[in-house]
């Protein structure tokens, strides 16, 4: 390509279970608010839940990146909760998505990148690791306060050298409580646990930048999230889903922060909401409106921020983080 890749790291596949594509929600998850708003804001009707919602979502996000300034972005798996012996604890369990989804709806829209989920204390982790390496997965997504994995495990060395060898990141969810999912065990996202595979080697990603929610009394984990990067060079941070309640006051804080923004890779979180309304006081109320105008939910987020003054950087420097971009960039 003659100019650097455009890529949003963090946008999430979303899945029922039609169209073959092995994915399923559970029913507490179909109970949660968040779903119910998703299924209303994506005019997703009850035909398509019968028939075609997971197909479906996945051309309308190939769309919005085709639609945008964007070349690519990341579409991210899901993985269950697994149980000590290393099988699917449904119950717990709130989606899956799993990776041989993930990889289709990459082969089938070159403008989408494989993230696929694996939870390491599944039984068949090394396997569904290899499976992954194999497909090309440029990142590994975890959450580890819903999936139930815990960083710190040293059973997972194994694993961890694995990525650090193939250097495929992992693009975890700690230091700030998760609002979409419930979480089964809240004490796992915290940041201390991932000095683990740090130490290991492995790239590791934090998402939101492990910025607090204001309402959920998170500890604030940025000034640890600061001298771990100070650390370890193999750390990175995105700016996905803060432009929202929970996080909209950490935003624009992190745009010129001289720790944190060498280190900022782009992520929208779509279909997380994401809105100028909350920075009219610092961008004028005309400009917000005008930015909350743009239809492209992924257009709008990198335009917000750039109005926020997040450098275009944020959209390139992801080449030098993900694994195994020769085999997508090309095709």
């Amino acid at each position: 390509m003659s100019e650097s890749p455009r890529i949003d790291i963090h946008v999430h596949l979303a899945g029922v279970g039609t169209n073959g594509s092995g994915c399923w929600v559970s029913p507490m998850f179909m109970r949660r608010m968040s779903f119910r708003l998703l299924k209303l804001r994506h005019g997703i009707n009850a035909r398509q839940m019968r028939e075609s919602a997971d197909a479906d979502w996945a051309a309308d996000v190939a769309d919005r990146v085709r639609r945008s300034e964007l070349t690519h972005a990341v579409v991210l798996g899901f993985d269950g909760v697994y149980d000590r012996a290393g099988a699917l604890d449904r119950a717990r369990s709130q989606m899956f998505i799993p990776p041989s989804w993930v990889f289709e709806v990459c082969r089938r829209y070159p403008q989408l990148l494989p993230g696929p989920s694996i939870n390491p204390h599944r039984a068949d982790a090394m396997d569904r690791l290899e499976e992954c390496i194999e497909g090309g997965a440029v990142l590994i997504k975890w959450l580890p306060a819903t999936h139930g994995i815990d960083p710190a495990d040293p059973s997972l060395a194994p694993f961890y050298r694995r990525l650090a060898e193939t250097g495929i990141p992992i693009l975890v969810h700690s230091g700030g409580s998760e609002n979409t999912f419930a979480e089964v065990n809240p004490a796992l996202k915290d940041l201390r646990r991932i000095l683990l595979p740090l130490r290991l080697g492995v790239r590791m990603i934090v998402a939101h930048c492990g910025a607090p929610v204001t309402y959920a009394g998170d500890p604030d984990q940025v000034p640890l999230l600061r001298t771990m990067l100070g650390e370890f060079p193999h750390l990175w941070v995105d700016n996905s889903g803060m432009a929202n309640p929970p996080r909209f006051a950490h935003l624009p804080r992190f745009a010129r922060d001289p720790d944190f923004a060498p280190r900022m890779l782009h992520g929208s979180d779509f279909p997380v909401p994401s809105n100028a309304f909350w920075y009219a006081r610092q961008l004028g109320a005309r400009r917000a409106v005008a930015l909350d105008r743009i239809g492209n939910r992924m257009q709008r987020d990198i335009e917000m921020k750039r109005a926020l003054g997040y450098a275009d950087d944020t959209l390139t420097r992801a080449v030098h983080v993900l694994a195994n971009l020769d085999r997508w960039l090309s095709t």
